[in-house]
């Protein structure tokens, strides 16, 4: 039962995610064959610096959603 409260909550906060940041995690940490960081911002045209705040920024609303901080 915790598992699936994880699991919704995990849900919710990819929902709460701009299309960007929802790209950069799903790639990053969600797909089977994950992609490093260069490869993830130059497919999604993306300079370093923008490509790295939008990583923090959705890290920190799934860590919000998920009431780990």
């Amino acid at each position: 039962r915790e598992k699936k409260m994880k699991v919704i909550h995990m849900e919710r906060a990819l929902r709460n995610l701009d299309s960007i940041e929802r790209q950069i995690i799903e790639k990053k940490y969600l797909e089977i064959e994950r992609q490093n960081d260069i490869n993830i911002y130059l497919d999604l045209g993306l300079q370093k610096t923008a490509y790295y705040e939008k990583k923090k920024q959705a890290i920190f609303m799934i860590a919000h959603c998920l009431n780990i901080i």
